[in-house]
């Protein structure tokens, strides 16, 4: 039992550090966490029989006590979901309850005997290990032994390994690195070869120190200090109490001098330039280069201000733990309607805080934070009692070591997220069970018998957040596969009209050849023949020109069925890889379509699969799939439309299901099923005859196109109900813009349908319907791209593809000169955007400008100059300092790159501001 029981706690700990699947996962700490729930759950299931097969006492700290309720009280927050994001509930609730999983878990493990603890401890130390050593490799050669990624040596994101992010690998490495010393320096006998034990461990600890500094994660470094300066104060109070020669005895003095000066050399070597650093980072200089980076602070600060606004809507219970991610676009851009000073720091979907704090703030409101609060109070009280209290000063000195392991993850929660990452939450509540242990202080402890009922109320709840978080988990993984297919469908598709142009033009070759004409004029048969002969007549002089010509005629015949040879040989292979790529495409889009609609069927808050779904609707695959159906249809064409335009196709019916405006859209429609009454319009008893007139004289690709694009605006639009992406908006309304200029050609393909339909007024009515499409679709347009601006105004400038620009252009399209005053809006907006983004970006206001500009008779002048001079100007200095700068070439690699494209636009800009 024992031994299973070390057995166990290896596998979980080793799992839980490094379980990922490639091409599974979209997030690196979700297959993690499954792990560790479903290990946990047998861990509570054999806990329980043992306690319902005999008498079973639970002993739990106050700090225990506030740990559980805060998980409890979590889990109760999420329920107010049900009114705000049904759909999400189930996905919060399970993360709710994966927490008070982890938090039961390291309830239970502080009743465990010190030496399990202790042996526990050491196998995280030996997962960091492995995760240290594969990060280390990856940061100096650029290949990753874990996760097989490649990349540039000593880029710092290389250190990310099998955590998925450098931040929290160094974040793992700094809650190891103090446990990991008092490994090193104690002298408590834990190997039965104590010296191989201090060396190993000071290798260990070096090991983890080098990542941190390499990593260059700022908010590790604060915290390691903010750690070390807890470590230092305590181990003082200890040194003051015992007096020193006792409180040497717990130290190996040897190995104590030898982890200071491997610290301090290390942290030497890492602050120059050297072949460790290559010249590229030190750690000194990171270390005070904070305030100056104004980027990273401010983004953290817009992130903060939006968790505040969320805890504003619901300040004493929050809005339900796990629903920042889905509220945060909206309360960003809350923040930046107000203080737009942030708007060059705006992403445009931010699913963290970026403070732990704050977020819960936001999430479970002003008693979950009390409840944080106590709880922090607690544990500092408890670690004074216990070294007041503790007559071990061994104990206190492992005690104070592993407080401030468990530290750095407190700390760091400041200005990040660590506990949302494995195994850094994992090795957090191990960390608080092992603090927790009798051992430590057995005093002001609860301690009652377990009973018959709690053992099945844990096991219950247990497997039901396995349930849940396998829900999760599976979710994603299929969302993943979806996406790497719709990837390859997207990378696959370029390829076909250039492999059917390149067979077009081998067959033209062909054709050429056939007809010994253009380039293979010279085989025919005269030409040839005269020219080869002249040629062996110079070779063999003696030889009968009868015998000659009979050569030259078979060399003709020899090239001339080698370059047919040759060409058929390319006709093969360019036919071949286009048949390749018209299957794999095949294939990949039905895998999109399938592991997309698993994922959203699994779980209702796979946001990202809806919107991908979109996407899939918009590809060639999809319009091909509904051909097909139309084509084979025969007599059951009405079955055919109503998979098509009525959404009865397996994959698109989910569009029926919620047509309930958007949260962050008041008002805007989400059912675009226009075409939804042509099943029911077509006679039916249509002749094979007459199925084949309709085929001829209506274009149904085209209603086909314009069906595939109602689609992908629905699925666009459920998306943004569950969690508002701005590119997804965007993306919306470009498409909604494309259904409004086609409506017009729509409605004439529909009249053509007067023969086949058995309600010619149901027909005009659905006709006059689509034709009043740019009418009653107006004010939805202008409120995407609204929203889309509003919520991201200086975004939208970075890069070449402008929000402005598009949406001026669409009016235009659209609407004519009748939407010339919302373009002249729209300007203002784009260069009140640049006047921000200005001081932080070279932005330039290409947009609106590059559309009016055509139309300046109809602008008034004033209204240009007041706007654009400024603008005007500005290009004019900047575009001087930068080239002079490029002249003295003080830009290189990619900095040259940008600046050469900023100074482009600014060429445009005064291009365009000139012919005004």
């Amino acid at each position: 039992m024992c031994k299973g029981r070390y057995f166990f706690y290896t596998i979980f700990v080793l799992g839980s550090s490094l379980f990922a699947i490639k091409g599974f996962t979209w997030d690196m700490g979700l297959p993690k966490f499954y792990f560790a729930s479903v290990a946990i759950s047998v861990f509570i299931v054999f806990n329980s029989l043992r306690a319902v097969r005999g008498s079973y006492k639970l002993s739990i700290s106050f700090p225990q006590v506030l740990a559980l309720l805060f998980g409890i009280y979590a889990c109760l927050t999420t329920f107010q979901l049900l009114d705000t994001l049904p759909n999400v509930f189930l996905t919060s609730l399970g993360f709710a309850m994966n927490l008070l999983l982890f938090l039961l878990f390291s309830l239970l493990i502080s009743g465990e005997k010190p030496d399990r603890l202790m042996f526990t401890l050491q196998v995280f130390v030996l997962a960091g290990l492995v995760i240290a050593v594969d990060a280390l490799f990856s940061f100096y050669t650029g290949h990753g032994l874990l996760w097989g990624t490649e990349n540039n040596p000593f880029t710092r994101g290389n250190l990310s390994s099998v955590i998925g992010n450098v931040n929290f690998t160094t974040d793992l490495m700094a809650m190891l690195l103090f446990p990991t010393a008092f490994l090193t320096i104690s002298s408590r006998v834990l190997w039965k070869r104590e010296k191989l034990r201090h060396i190993f461990y000071l290798g260990v600890f070096s090991i983890f120190l080098v990542v941190i500094l390499i990593g260059q994660t700022r908010a590790v470094y604060y915290s390691v200090i903010g750690s070390f300066t807890f470590l230092a104060v305590f181990l003082i109070i200890s040194l003051l109490k015992f007096r020193l020669r006792p409180f040497a005895t717990v130290f190996n003095k040897l190995f104590l001098i030898l982890l200071i000066f491997a610290a301090i050399i290390i942290m030497i070597v890492y602050s120059g330039d050297n072949f460790l650093t290559g010249g590229r980072f030190s750690f000194s200089e990171r270390l005070t280069y904070t305030t100056e980076d104004n980027v990273s602070v401010d983004v953290r600060v817009l992130q903060w201000k939006a968790a505040i606004k969320q805890w504003k809507g619901s300040t004493i219970f929050g809005t339900g733990f796990g629903s920042y991610k889905y509220l945060s676009t909206e309360n960003m851009g809350r923040v930046l309607l107000e203080e737009p000073d942030y708007m060059y720091v705006a992403g445009l979907n931010s699913i963290r805080t970026h403070n732990e704090y704050l977020q819960q703030l936001g999430e479970t409101g002003i008693v979950g934070m009390a409840i944080v609060a106590w709880f922090i109070l607690s544990m500092f009280l408890y670690t004074i009692r216990v070294v007041r209290r503790t007559p071990s000063i061994d104990k206190i000195v492992q005690y104070i070591f592993l407080t401030a392991g468990l530290l750095v993850i407190f700390a760091h929660s400041i200005l990040s997220f660590p506990g949302h990452l494995m195994p850094n939450a994992l090795f957090a509540v191990f960390l608080f069970g092992f603090l927790m242990s009798p051992d430590f202080n057995e005093e002001k402890r609860i301690t009652f018998n377990v009973g018959k009922l709690v053992p099945l109320i844990l096991v219950i709840f247990a497997l039901t957040t396995t349930v849940l978080m396998s829900r999760t988990f599976f979710s994603e993984g299929f969302f993943t596969k979806g996406y790497i297919d719709y990837r390859r469908i997207e990378a696959i598709n370029p390829q076909v009209p250039q492999l059917i142009s390149s067979i077009e033009s081998i067959k033209k070759e062909i054709e050429a050849l056939e007809n010994v004409e253009d380039k293979y004029a010279n085989l025919q048969e005269g030409q040839y023949i005269s020219e080869r002969l002249k040629t062996l007549q110079e070779m063999y002089p003696s030889a009968p020109t009868e015998l000659l010509e009979s050569i030259a005629s078979e060399d003709r015949e020899e090239a001339y069925e080698s370059a047919l040879s040759g060409l058929n040989s390319k006709l093969r292979s360019a036919s071949s890889a286009l048949l390749n790529a018209r299957r794999d495409s095949t294939d990949s889009f039905y895998s999109a379509l399938r592991n997309l609609s698993t994922a959203r069927e699994i779980s209702g808050s796979q946001y990202l699969a809806e919107a991908y779904l979109g996407y899939v609707y918009l590809t060639p695959q999809r319009k091909e799939d509904f051909r097909l159906k139309l084509n084979m249809s025969g007599n059951n064409i009405g079955n055919a439309f109503g998979e098509i335009f009525s959404r009865k196709d397996i994959f698109s019916s989910w569009l029926t299901n919620d047509v309930l405006p958007c949260g962050m859209l008041p008002g805007l429609e989400i059912d675009h099923a226009y075409l939804k009454e042509l099943q029911s319009l077509l006679k039916p008893d249509l002749a094979a005859t007459d199925v084949s007139n309709l085929f001829k004289e209506v274009n149904t690709e085209l209603l086909i196109d314009y069906q595939v694009t109602l689609d992908a605006i629905d699925a666009l639009l459920r998306s943004i109900k569950t969690s508002p992406d701005l590119q997804v908006v965007r993306n919306a309304a470009s498409l909604l813009f494309r259904v409004i200029v086609s409506s017009e050609r729509i409605s004439v393909e529909l009249e053509k349908l007067e023969p086949y339909v058995t309600d010619t007024v149901g027909l005009n009515n659905l006709v006059h319907k689509i034709q009043e499409i740019p009418v009653s679709e107006k004010d939805n347009l202008n409120l995407l791209y609204d929203v889309a601006i509003a919520y991201n105004p200086g975004g939208w400038l970075k890069g070449n593809d402008s929000i402005y620009g598009e949406y001026a252009r669409n009016l235009l399209l659209a609407y004519g000169l009748n939407a010339l005053d919302k373009i002249l809006e729209l300007a203002e907006k784009e260069v009140f955007a640049w006047n921000v983004m200005r001081t932080t970006d070279q932005v330039v206001p290409l947009g609106a400008i590059g559309e009016l500009t055509p139309l300046k008779e109809y602008v008034p002048r004033e209204w240009f100059n007041n706007l654009y001079d400024g603008v005007y100007e500005w290009c004019l200095d900047k575009s001087s300092e930068i080239s002079r700068n490029i002249e003295e070439e003080r830009f290189a690699g990619e900095n040259l790159k940008k600046a050469e494209t900023v100074l482009n636009e600014m060429e445009r800009f005064k291009e365009l501001y000139s012919t005004w």
